[in-house]
């Protein structure tokens, strides 16, 4: 098993951990965080030995979402100057943002795919890329206190994952969610159906480990085929279309007065300051 930077994997007889390690940034995930889970499972893919994958994060949350920063100096840098003309704008941003996001929603594909069971443990914030990336999980616990949502969905960007969501929660709660980007709580999130079950904070650790081993108990081969069946269901349904379409969509609402603003805002006076310029309106109508 090669060193990682920004995960930790841990192997206890058939089980392997895989921990997200930024905890001073909340797991916020970050390219090389992408391409490290990547790279960690294809390592532990071979053979029967482990059976299942956790994955986890480090310190007070699972995953708060993606790396802002990252993101920002992405579209930033591609961004054409103010005032060119279209001679001087080169290839296509949205053309170069599709094939990105294409790539994002194939790395999500991976994971959904994956011949081992993947079972998600959530505690803390579980946001944005962190919401997304569940998605692509098998079985999801969560701590009591975990919070779910996706607001980046009010002013720059909706999950490239978003063909899952209908299918696990149903349409018009979906639209609520992305429509507002408002959190919920582990309670409402199970009753939903977005996870398998709430634990109590102090109990989910061992909780989702006694799930792993129990699972593990079952042939490889077994787990595979009824893992491949259950998603073949979901491809009938349409759920690799949608996770692409989720991606082209993504691109073209890059494109929107509102995104513009935030990569204005974000440009200016930081991310931070782009984010309260995004979440303002909904404490107004809060208060």
């Amino acid at each position: 098993m090669p060193e990682f930077k920004e995960i930790k994997v841990e192997i206890d007889g058939p089980v392997a951990t895989i921990s997200f390690n930024r905890p001073e940034r909340l797991n916020a995930l970050n390219e090389t965080m992408h391409v490290e889970l990547l790279d960690a499972l294809a390592e532990l893919d071979p053979g029967d030995a482990v059976r299942v994958i956790r994955l986890k994060g480090e310190g007070r949350s699972f995953c708060a979402g993606g790396d802002m920063g990252q993101i920002y100096d992405k579209y930033l840098e591609e961004s054409p100057p103010k005032g060119a003309n279209a001679a001087d704008l080169g290839e296509a941003q949205l053309w170069r943002d599709r094939v990105w996001l294409r790539t994002l929603a194939d790395r999500h594909l991976h994971l959904w795919s994956y011949r081992k069971p993947v079972v998600a443990q959530v505690h803390g914030y579980c946001l944005g890329a962190g919401i997304e990336l569940i998605g692509s999980c098998d079985l999801i616990f969560s701590a009591e206190s975990a919070r779910f949502g996706h607001p980046p969905s009010r002013a720059h960007g909706i999950p490239v994952t978003i063909g899952q969501w209908p299918l696990k929660i149903g349409s018009i709660k979906a639209k609520e969610l992305l429509f507002t980007g408002d959190m919920i709580g582990a309670a409402e999130a199970e009753r939903l159906g977005m996870i398998n079950a709430a634990v109590s904070d102090d109990a989910l650790d061992a909780h989702v480990m006694a799930m792993c081993r129990k699972i593990a108990n079952v042939p490889l081969d077994a787990l595979t085929t009824v893992k491949h069946l259950v998603n073949r269901w979901d491809e009938i349904g349409g759920l690799r279309t949608a996770v692409y379409a989720g991606a082209d969509y993504n691109a073209m609402y890059h494109t929107t007065p509102a995104f513009d603003r935030f990569i204005e805002i974000a440009a200016k006076d930081g991310v931070n300051a782009a984010i309260a310029w995004r979440d303002a309106p909904f404490k107004q109508a809060e208060s």
